[in-house]
């Protein structure tokens, strides 16, 4: 079986495919790995993310990573966790302080794609945690308009 590699940087990859005794090998002998960018300015832990590697994504916090890095379309880790729906990751990113109201280039915080995506219990962590309801995007869509869209 080929290997899923979704990123130019080795320990990026060992993120997302949920490799953690590898990654920890890694960051062991280097821990600047930690925060390393890649081709697309993600991080290990927005990979973590991305795949809901909860494991990894906890263990990178423990080593104290930065949690509001912003990718080359400005989606932080949390962005990333709440439009996947990974709930567990979501609640970790807060309880070390990842921004709730920050934006990318479209101007969506997390709680736009949490209620576009139907993702309940996030959006509620979310709101629960400082998120505003009335922050608007780009197009000026609130996230109540975003889950409304959605709505059948």
């Amino acid at each position: 079986m080929e290997e899923v590699r979704v990123s130019d940087v080795e320990v990026c990859n060992l993120a997302y495919r949920g490799q953690l005794e590898q990654l920890r090998s890694m960051v062991l002998a280097d821990k600047s790995l930690t925060s390393r960018t890649d081709q697309d300015e993600r991080t290990p832990l927005h990979w973590a993310c991305s795949a809901g590697h909860t494991e990894i994504a906890d263990y990178l916090l423990q080593l104290a990573v930065p949690v509001d890095g912003k990718d080359d379309a400005g989606w932080t880790p949390l962005h990333i966790a709440a439009s996947a729906g990974r709930t567990d990751i979501v609640r970790a990113l807060l309880g070390k302080g990842a921004q709730v109201n920050t934006t990318n280039q479209v101007g969506c915080t997390p709680l736009h794609y949490a209620a576009s995506k139907n993702k309940h219990e996030i959006a509620l962590l979310l709101l629960e945690n400082g998120a505003s309801p009335d922050s608007r995007d780009k197009l000026e869509s609130t996230p109540l308009h975003r889950a409304a869209s959605k709505a059948t």
